[in-house]
C-alpha cells in the first residue's frame, strides 16, 4: 500500500493531474489539458528570488575606474542620443543604471571608458553565433558577468583571489571578457563547440586562453586545474542525463572547494515560458507532468540541422527540478545556493562547491 499522509506532513503539490477533475493520466492528452488551463496556472508560486550578495559586483569593479568627470562626459553624450536617453534616464535601479552606462559607452565608442575599463566595443560579424546585439550588448554580457561574480560573493569567496576559471559554453566570449577586464588577475578560460564563435573570441580577446570543445568529455584541462567554471544556458540544453556526464567532468577539473555556478530550467522557467507565451501550452502540459513524474524533460528541437551548425542529440531543451538536480549531486557537490529564476526571471542558479 502506498504510505499515508500524516497530520505533520507538508502539503504536496497539487500537480496538473490533480486539477484535472480528478481524471487520470491516461485520460488527458496535453493537447486536451492545455484547452482548459490558464497560462498563469503554470510552475512554483514563490517569485524568483535574489542572491545573499547582490551587490553587482563586477560592474562596479569597472565603473569605479571612471571618474566623476569621465562619467559626467559619458552621460552627456547619451543623453544626446535619441535613442539611448530615454533607456538610460528611464532605470532607476542603480545596478541597471551602471550597466547601461558601460554598455552604452562601448557602443558610442567612448575611448576614455574603454581604456579604464579595459572593455571593448568588438562585436562577431553576422553569422558568428553572439548571443545579443546591439546597443545592450556593446560590451559584452555585463548583467551575466554580474551575476557569476554576486553568485560567488554570496558563498564568501571574492573573485578576484580566483586563480583560474572556465566559462563553459562560452558561444563567443559575451561573459569572459567582462570579467577578464574587471579581474585581469584571474586566468580566463573560455570553451565552446562552435568553433566560429571561439575563433572571433580568440583573436578579439587574446588575453583570454580560448578553445573549441568536444559535444563530449573530456575537455583538454588537467585534473584540478581550476577553481570556479561557470555556465549560462548550458544545462538549460543538455539531455538531464547527459548533463550528469558533464558534471562528473566539471568535479574533475575543479580544485576540492572550487565553485561550479550553472543555471538551469524549472518550475519557475515554465511559468514564465508560460506566462510570456514562449512555447505551447500543450508543451507547459507535457512538461508539468514530466516534472512532476521524473524530475526532469527534454526535446531536441534543431535536428540534423544542429544548433548553429553543431550538431549534437543530446543538446536541446531541458527542464529539471531542484529535487532532481540535488539528489544526483550530493554527496559529490555541496549546493552552497539556490535562487529560482535568479537569471532574468526565467533560470534557476545552482552555486556548488567541489566536495
Amino acid at each position: 500500500m502506498p504510505p499515508q499522509s500524516g497530520p505533520n506532513d507538508p502539503p504536496r503539490r497539487r500537480t496538473l493531474l490533480d486539477r484535472l477533475q480528478g481524471r487520470s493520466a491516461s485520460d488527458v492528452t496535453p493537447r486536451a489539458a492545455a484547452q482548459s488551463r490558464d497560462p498563469d496556472s503554470f510552475g512554483r508560486a514563490a517569485p524568483p528570488g535574489r542572491f545573499l550578495v547582490e551587490a553587482g559586483t563586477a560592474s562596479a569593479q569597472l565603473a569605479a575606474r571612471l571618474d566623476a568627470a569621465t562619467t559626467q562626459t559619458l552621460e552627456a553624450r547619451i543623453d544626446a542620443d535619441p535613442q539611448l536617453a530615454p533607456i538610460y534616464r528611464g532605470v532607476e535601479d542603480p545596478t541597471v543604471a551602471r550597466h547601461l552606462l558601460l554598455a552604452f559607452g562601448a557602443h558610442l565608442g567612448d575611448a576614455e571608458l574603454l581604456a579604464r575599463t579595459g572593455l571593448s566595443a568588438a562585436q562577431p560579424p553576422e553569422g558568428v553565433h553572439s548571443m545579443a546585439q546591439g546597443p545592450l550588448a556593446a560590451a559584452g554580457g555585463i548583467y551575466e558577468a554580474d551575476m557569476v561574480a554576486d553568485a560567488l560573493a554570496s558563498t564568501g569567496v571574492e573573485l578576484a583571489t580566483v586563480r583560474a576559471a572556465l566559462d563553459f559554453g562560452c558561444s563567443s566570449g559575451r561573459v569572459a571578457r567582462v570579467l577578464a577586464a574587471a579581474y585581469p588577475g584571474t586566468q580566463w578560460i573560455g570553451c565552446d563547440p562552435n568553433e566560429d564563435a571561439v575563433a572571433w573570441a580568440a583573436t578579439e580577446f587574446p588575453a583570454v586562453r580560448w578553445f573549441a570543445s568536444a559535444n563530449e568529455p573530456p575537455l583538454p584541462l588537467a585534473d584540478s586545474e581550476l577553481d570556479l567554471v561557470y555556465a549560462i544556458s548550458i544545462w538549460s540544453h543538455f539531455e538531464p542525463l547527459f548533463g550528469l556526464r558533464w558534471l562528473e567532468e566539471m568535479r574533475r577539473v575543479l580544485a576540492p572547494g572550487g565553485h561550479l555556478v550553472l543555471t538551469t530550467h524549472g518550475w519557475t522557467a515554465l511559468a514564465y515560458d508560460a506566462r510570456n507565451a514562449r512555447r505551447p501550452l500543450a508543451e507547459c502540459v507535457e512538461i508539468e507532468r514530466a516534472l512532476s513524474r521524473e524530475g526532469h524533460w527534454f526535446i531536441d528541437p534543431f535536428g540534423e540541422a544542429g544548433d548553429w551548425g553543431v550538431v549534437n542529440s543530446l543538446w536541446g531543451s531541458a527542464f529539471v527540478t531542484a529535487d532532481f538536480l540535488s539528489e544526483q549531486l550530493c554527496p559529490l557537490w555541496r549546493v552552497v545556493e539556490f535562487v529560482p529564476g535568479r537569471n532574468q526571471h526565467n533560470q534557476d542558479v545552482y552555486v556548488l562547491a567541489r566536495a
